[in-house]
Protein backbone atom coordinates (compact mmCIF):
# COMPACT_ATOMS: atom_id res chain seq x y z
CA UNK A 1 0.00 0.00 0.00
CA UNK A 2 1.86 3.11 -1.28
CA UNK A 3 0.17 5.70 0.95
CA UNK A 4 2.81 8.34 0.20
CA UNK A 5 2.02 8.15 -3.50
CA UNK A 6 -1.70 8.05 -2.82
CA UNK A 7 -1.56 11.18 -0.65
CA UNK A 8 0.43 12.98 -3.33
CA UNK A 9 -2.22 11.96 -5.88
CA UNK A 10 -4.92 13.27 -3.57
CA UNK A 11 -3.07 16.58 -3.26
CA UNK A 12 -2.91 16.79 -7.05
CA UNK A 13 -6.70 16.85 -7.13
CA UNK A 14 -6.70 20.40 -5.69
CA UNK A 15 -7.57 22.82 -8.49
CA UNK A 16 -5.62 26.07 -8.23
CA UNK A 17 -7.06 29.31 -9.64
CA UNK A 18 -5.30 31.10 -12.52
CA UNK A 19 -2.63 33.67 -11.72
CA UNK A 20 -4.32 37.04 -11.05
CA UNK A 21 -3.68 40.14 -13.13
CA UNK A 22 -0.56 42.14 -12.24
CA UNK A 23 -2.41 45.47 -12.33
CA UNK A 24 -4.68 45.46 -9.26
CA UNK A 25 -5.93 48.98 -9.97
CA UNK A 26 -7.83 47.60 -12.96
CA UNK A 27 -9.45 44.79 -11.00
CA UNK A 28 -12.67 45.44 -8.98
CA UNK A 29 -11.94 45.34 -5.26
CA UNK A 30 -13.80 42.45 -3.68
CA UNK A 31 -12.96 39.92 -1.06
CA UNK A 32 -12.02 36.51 -2.44
CA UNK A 33 -13.02 34.00 0.19
CA UNK A 34 -11.03 31.25 -1.51
CA UNK A 35 -7.64 32.86 -0.91
CA UNK A 36 -7.35 32.00 2.82
CA UNK A 37 -8.30 28.37 2.09
CA UNK A 38 -5.86 28.13 -0.82
CA UNK A 39 -3.10 29.61 1.35
CA UNK A 40 -3.77 26.99 4.03
CA UNK A 41 -3.71 24.22 1.43
CA UNK A 42 -0.45 25.51 -0.03
CA UNK A 43 1.23 25.66 3.38
CA UNK A 44 -0.06 22.18 4.24
CA UNK A 45 1.25 20.67 1.00
CA UNK A 46 4.67 22.29 1.44
CA UNK A 47 4.85 20.99 5.01
CA UNK A 48 3.78 17.52 3.85
CA UNK A 49 6.45 17.42 1.14
CA UNK A 50 9.12 18.52 3.62
CA UNK A 51 8.05 15.92 6.18
CA UNK A 52 8.21 13.14 3.58
CA UNK A 53 11.95 13.78 3.40
CA UNK A 54 12.33 12.85 7.08
CA UNK A 55 11.98 9.06 7.49
CA UNK A 56 11.09 9.24 11.20
CA UNK A 57 8.15 11.60 10.63
CA UNK A 58 6.92 9.89 7.47
CA UNK A 59 5.40 6.92 9.31
CA UNK A 60 3.39 9.12 11.65
CA UNK A 61 1.97 11.26 8.84
CA UNK A 62 0.91 8.30 6.75
CA UNK A 63 -1.19 6.93 9.59
CA UNK A 64 -3.83 9.65 9.39
CA UNK A 65 -5.86 11.18 6.57
CA UNK A 66 -8.63 13.76 6.72
CA UNK A 67 -11.15 14.20 3.91
CA UNK A 68 -14.01 16.63 4.44
CA UNK A 69 -16.16 15.31 7.27
CA UNK A 70 -14.33 11.99 7.52
CA UNK A 71 -11.08 10.77 9.02
CA UNK A 72 -9.15 7.68 7.94
CA UNK A 73 -6.71 6.27 10.48
CA UNK A 74 -4.18 3.58 9.55
CA UNK A 75 -3.34 1.06 12.26
CA UNK A 76 -1.40 -2.17 12.56
CA UNK A 77 -4.39 -4.06 13.98
CA UNK A 78 -8.12 -3.34 13.79
CA UNK A 79 -10.03 -2.74 17.02
CA UNK A 80 -12.87 -5.13 17.94
CA UNK A 81 -15.91 -4.66 15.70
CA UNK A 82 -18.84 -6.77 14.54
CA UNK A 83 -20.22 -7.31 11.07
CA UNK A 84 -23.79 -6.00 10.93
CA UNK A 85 -26.36 -5.38 8.16
CA UNK A 86 -25.90 -2.13 6.23
CA UNK A 87 -29.31 -0.94 7.36
CA UNK A 88 -28.67 -1.26 11.08
CA UNK A 89 -28.31 1.81 13.28
CA UNK A 90 -29.04 4.39 10.61
CA UNK A 91 -31.29 6.45 12.88
CA UNK A 92 -34.83 7.73 12.69
CA UNK A 93 -36.65 8.36 9.41
CA UNK A 94 -36.72 11.99 8.24
CA UNK A 95 -38.21 13.91 5.35
CA UNK A 96 -36.18 15.22 2.42
CA UNK A 97 -36.70 18.76 3.70
CA UNK A 98 -35.32 17.84 7.13
CA UNK A 99 -32.35 16.10 5.51
CA UNK A 100 -31.55 19.14 3.37
CA UNK A 101 -31.60 21.38 6.42
CA UNK A 102 -29.07 19.15 8.20
CA UNK A 103 -26.88 18.98 5.09
CA UNK A 104 -26.70 22.72 4.57
CA UNK A 105 -29.36 22.81 1.86
CA UNK A 106 -27.97 20.09 -0.43
CA UNK A 107 -29.21 16.49 -0.61
CA UNK A 108 -27.99 14.07 -3.28
CA UNK A 109 -30.13 11.06 -4.18
CA UNK A 110 -29.72 8.10 -6.54
CA UNK A 111 -32.20 7.81 -9.44
CA UNK A 112 -34.19 4.92 -7.96
CA UNK A 113 -37.96 4.63 -7.71
CA UNK A 114 -39.59 4.63 -5.29
CA UNK A 115 -37.20 6.85 -3.38
CA UNK A 116 -35.77 4.92 -0.39
CA UNK A 117 -36.44 6.19 3.16
CA UNK A 118 -33.99 8.73 4.55
CA UNK A 119 -32.48 8.23 8.00
CA UNK A 120 -30.75 10.69 10.29
CA UNK A 121 -28.29 9.95 13.08
CA UNK A 122 -25.99 12.56 14.61
CA UNK A 123 -26.14 14.82 11.50
CA UNK A 124 -25.40 11.94 9.11
CA UNK A 125 -28.12 11.30 6.49
CA UNK A 126 -28.19 7.76 5.12
CA UNK A 127 -30.29 5.72 2.74
CA UNK A 128 -30.18 2.09 1.66
CA UNK A 129 -31.04 1.01 -1.89
CA UNK A 130 -30.55 -1.92 -4.24
CA UNK A 131 -28.10 -1.73 -7.11
CA UNK A 132 -27.93 -4.69 -9.46
CA UNK A 133 -29.69 -6.72 -6.79
CA UNK A 134 -27.16 -5.88 -4.06
CA UNK A 135 -27.71 -3.51 -1.11
CA UNK A 136 -25.72 -0.26 -1.22
CA UNK A 137 -25.53 2.28 1.59
CA UNK A 138 -25.20 5.98 0.79
CA UNK A 139 -24.29 8.32 3.66
CA UNK A 140 -23.93 12.10 3.50
CA UNK A 141 -22.44 14.56 5.97
CA UNK A 142 -22.17 18.33 5.80
CA UNK A 143 -18.47 19.14 6.08
CA UNK A 144 -19.15 22.07 8.38
CA UNK A 145 -20.80 19.84 10.97
CA UNK A 146 -19.18 19.23 14.34
CA UNK A 147 -19.12 15.44 13.84
CA UNK A 148 -16.93 13.12 11.79
CA UNK A 149 -17.17 9.72 10.20
CA UNK A 150 -14.26 7.61 11.42
CA UNK A 151 -12.64 4.88 9.36
CA UNK A 152 -9.95 2.63 10.82
CA UNK A 153 -7.86 0.77 8.25
CA UNK A 154 -5.28 -1.98 8.75
CA UNK A 155 -2.46 -2.90 6.39
CA UNK A 156 -4.54 -5.68 4.81
CA UNK A 157 -6.99 -3.11 3.42
CA UNK A 158 -6.18 -1.39 0.15
CA UNK A 159 -6.55 2.40 0.36
CA UNK A 160 -6.18 4.28 -2.92
CA UNK A 161 -6.57 7.98 -3.68
CA UNK A 162 -9.04 8.44 -6.54
CA UNK A 163 -10.91 11.22 -8.29
CA UNK A 164 -14.69 11.10 -8.48
CA UNK A 165 -15.89 13.37 -11.25
CA UNK A 166 -12.92 15.61 -10.59
CA UNK A 167 -13.40 15.58 -6.81
CA UNK A 168 -10.89 14.01 -4.38
CA UNK A 169 -11.75 10.67 -2.85
CA UNK A 170 -10.46 7.44 -1.31
CA UNK A 171 -11.34 3.88 -2.36
CA UNK A 172 -11.11 1.21 0.37
CA UNK A 173 -11.26 -2.43 -0.66
CA UNK A 174 -9.75 -5.93 -0.45
CA UNK A 175 -10.18 -6.55 3.29
CA UNK A 176 -12.81 -5.20 5.73
CA UNK A 177 -12.06 -2.09 7.76
CA UNK A 178 -13.83 -0.54 10.74
CA UNK A 179 -16.28 2.32 10.36
CA UNK A 180 -17.63 4.38 13.25
CA UNK A 181 -20.68 6.54 12.57
CA UNK A 182 -21.31 9.30 15.12
CA UNK A 183 -23.29 7.90 18.02
CA UNK A 184 -23.11 4.29 16.76
CA UNK A 185 -20.91 1.33 17.73
CA UNK A 186 -18.04 0.32 15.48
CA UNK A 187 -18.76 -2.21 12.75
CA UNK A 188 -16.88 -3.92 9.95
CA UNK A 189 -17.29 -2.37 6.50
CA UNK A 190 -16.69 -3.75 3.03
CA UNK A 191 -15.84 -1.91 -0.18
CA UNK A 192 -16.26 1.84 0.30
CA UNK A 193 -15.91 4.92 -1.86
CA UNK A 194 -15.42 8.08 0.20
CA UNK A 195 -15.28 11.45 -1.51
CA UNK A 196 -15.91 15.17 -1.18
CA UNK A 197 -18.35 17.08 -3.41
CA UNK A 198 -18.73 20.73 -2.56
CA UNK A 199 -19.81 21.05 1.08
CA UNK A 200 -20.74 17.37 1.36
CA UNK A 201 -18.72 14.34 2.37
CA UNK A 202 -20.26 11.27 0.73
CA UNK A 203 -19.82 7.57 1.31
CA UNK A 204 -20.94 4.57 -0.76
CA UNK A 205 -20.62 1.08 0.71
CA UNK A 206 -21.47 -2.31 -0.71
CA UNK A 207 -20.08 -5.81 -0.38
CA UNK A 208 -20.10 -6.38 -4.16
CA UNK A 209 -19.32 -2.76 -5.06
CA UNK A 210 -16.43 -2.15 -7.46
CA UNK A 211 -14.61 1.12 -7.95
CA UNK A 212 -15.94 1.48 -11.49
CA UNK A 213 -19.52 0.87 -10.38
CA UNK A 214 -19.14 3.16 -7.34
CA UNK A 215 -17.99 5.97 -9.63
CA UNK A 216 -20.94 5.33 -11.94
CA UNK A 217 -23.34 5.55 -9.01
CA UNK A 218 -21.64 8.70 -7.74
CA UNK A 219 -22.14 10.33 -11.14
CA UNK A 220 -25.90 9.66 -11.03
CA UNK A 221 -26.49 11.37 -7.67
CA UNK A 222 -28.50 14.55 -8.01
Amino acid sequence: MDLEGELRALAAAVEWPPTPALRPELVPHRRDLRRPLLLVLAVALVALAAAFAVPRSRGAILRFLHLGGATVTFVDRLPPAEERPLGSGLGASVSAAEARTVLGGTLLLPPVSPSPPLHLSQQVVSLLFLDQGEPVLLSELYSGAAVFLQKIVATETSAAAVRVGGDPGVWLTRRPHVVVFPGAPARLAGNVLLWQRGPLTLRLEGRALTLARAKELAATLH
